[in-house]
């Protein structure tokens, strides 16, 4: 997460954007901001994630905060796909948190 999504929208978001086909127009700051602040969170996200595995008490709380992402990003990127709003990256990658989350729930702490 952290490599994919993280530091590529906090560092390059617009790249990024291209790189899985959004058409982008003209840079406007508004769309770098939400790109880097979207970045910012990922990274934090991801980061909490391996300081994690050393607080057994946290993982319980980290993992119930992923798998509740990751719905939430299925049901962002369903939304999408249903309004045809997005490109095809985007759609297929609803396998992805598809994937994320049942690892998740795999390792699910007991």
């Amino acid at each position: 997460m952290l490599a994919t999504f993280g530091l590529p929208l906090l560092v390059v978001p617009l790249s990024w954007a291209r790189f899985l086909r959004w058409q982008v127009p003209q840079p406007d700051d508004i769309v770098v901001f939400l790109g880097r602040s979207l970045g910012i969170i990922i990274s934090i996200l991801a980061v909490f994630a391996f300081k994690v595995t050393s607080t057994p008490a946290a993982k319980p709380f980290f993992f119930d905060l992923m798998l509740w992402l990751f719905v939430a990003m299925i049901a962002l990127h369903a939304y999408g796909a249903i309004r045809k709003t997005q490109p095809i990256t985007e759609t297929v990658e609803i396998l992805l948190w598809v994937a994320l989350f049942l690892i998740t729930l795999c390792f699910y702490p007991l």
